[in-house]
Order: C-alpha cells, then structure tokens, then sequence
C-alpha cells in the first residue's frame, strides 16, 4: 500500500514538473495562435474596404495626428491604465474591425507579428503590442514618432523577449490599413532608469523633420527596472518583407 501511494506521488511530481517546464512554449504557441487569428480578422476586415474608405481612414487618422505636435508620455507606459479607452476619439481612429486593432507590427529577425492595439493597459500588454495613447498614430508621416510597447519575459507570450537581439540596419515593418511602412533601426537605449523622464521624453520626442517608431519595453530580462528603446527611422518599403518571410 505505502509502495503504491508512493509510486502516485512520484507520478504527480513528475506531472508537475513536466506541466511547468511546457507550460511557457505551450502558452507562447497558443498567444502566437491568437495574434494570427487577430491579425487575420484585422485583414478580413478591410477586404470589402474600397479605395475610398481607405482615403477616408487614412485622413482621419492624419487629422487626429495634426491635433497635437508634441508626444505626451503621461509617466510609466507599464503603469498606465487605459480602462475608458472606449469612450474617446481615439478608440474611433483605426478601428476598422472595431476590436481596438489598429494594424500590426512584424519583426523579422526575431520572427514575431503581433497586432497593435490601442492603448497600453494591462490586458494588452499580456498578450500584445500596444499604442502608447498621447503618441504619434503609426501611421507615417514627416513629424510623426509613435511609441509601441510590450512586455519582455512573460511566461505566456514572448511578445518583445527578443528586441535585445535587433541592432542598427536591421527593419522593422508597421501594417497599416492598405499600406506597409518600413523602418531601419538607428538608436537603441539599453538600459534607460523607469523614472528618468527627462531621458524617455527626449528620446521619445517629435523629430518635426522625422518620421520614427520606438519600440518600448521592460529590461533587463526578468527583472525588469530599467526601460529599453529601440528607434526605427523610415526608410522606403520594396518589399523586401515579403522575401525575408518566405
């Protein structure tokens, strides 16, 4: 009897064992399911689009990009809270499906497509990219610099895990309604202090001659107390995406 009841423990310590080493790539490939299965209703949705819904997505996006011309980082991007999001002008701008996906974000070099939505609250941040509110829409444009956020080292989701690996020349790429943007890295910050606003908000700030994403997120890996930015400036799309993906 006492054989047995050990033998039962020893199955249970090894099903334990074994559900928390697969748990991470387990719950990576579900997320990395989702993403595509957000991404493929964020295309879907614009199939019926005409040109001119097109034109007319696009103007309004330019309009709400001309409303301000400094970015505003209101703190903490991983501290923000955007829980009435659905009550703003901001929600109505590129929300074709009307899911809060405006677009999507592919790195090649690390092998990730993640949806953008809008917002940084934490329900995004789990399990994709967000838009910081109070930045530039990703849209492009000479005077534009749209920050986008995620998470590093989540157990349920790579997400930006991997931004560290990406180094000056390599591309990024923004899908954005009918149009792909494309951006080549030129500035990374390792290792900027959370509550350095002086350095964020300069790093950050609106070039009026420029047109740029950073890419933000949590490092050093696990711990989590300093910020990474990776800056991407526009460069002419040929593309080039589609070969890299093949």
């Amino acid at each position: 009897m006492k054989r047995k009841i050990t033998n039962l423990l020893v199955g249970l310590l090894f099903l334990v064992g074994l559900g928390v080493l697969t748990y991470p790539t387990i719950s990576n490939q579900w997320n990395t399911y989702r993403q595509s299965k957000l991404i493929s209703t964020y295309e879907a949705a614009m199939e019926p689009m005409t040109p001119e819904d097109f034109s007319e997505e696009w103007e309004k996006a330019r309009a709400f990009n001309a409303s301000f011309t400094d970015n505003n980082l209101y703190g903490d991007v991983f501290g923000a809270e955007d829980t009435k999001l659905e009550d703003t002008e901001y929600w109505k701008v590129l929300n074709i499906a009307g899911d809060g996906v405006m677009g999507y974000l592919s790195i090649p070099k690390i092998n990730i497509k993640l949806a953008i939505y809008h917002g940084t609250g934490e329900d995004v941040l789990q399990t994709g990219v967000g838009h910081l509110n109070g930045t530039k829409l990703p849209i492009g444009g000479e005077g534009s610099h749209s920050v986008l956020a995620a998470h590093r080292g989540l157990p349920s989701a790579r997400l930006f895990t991997d931004i560290d690996q990406l180094q000056p020349g390599d591309k990024f790429y923004i899908h954005m309604l009918d149009e792909v943007l494309a951006y080549e890295v030129d500035q990374i910050l390792p290792m900027v202090e959370k509550d350095d606003m002086d350095t964020l908000t300069e790093a950050m700030k609106v070039d009026p001659d420029a047109d740029q994403v950073t890419l933000f997120t949590c490092t050093p890996y696990g711990v989590n107390s300093h910020r990474l930015l990776v800056r991407g400036t526009r460069v002419p799309y040929t593309g080039e995406e589609e070969e890299i993906l093949v």
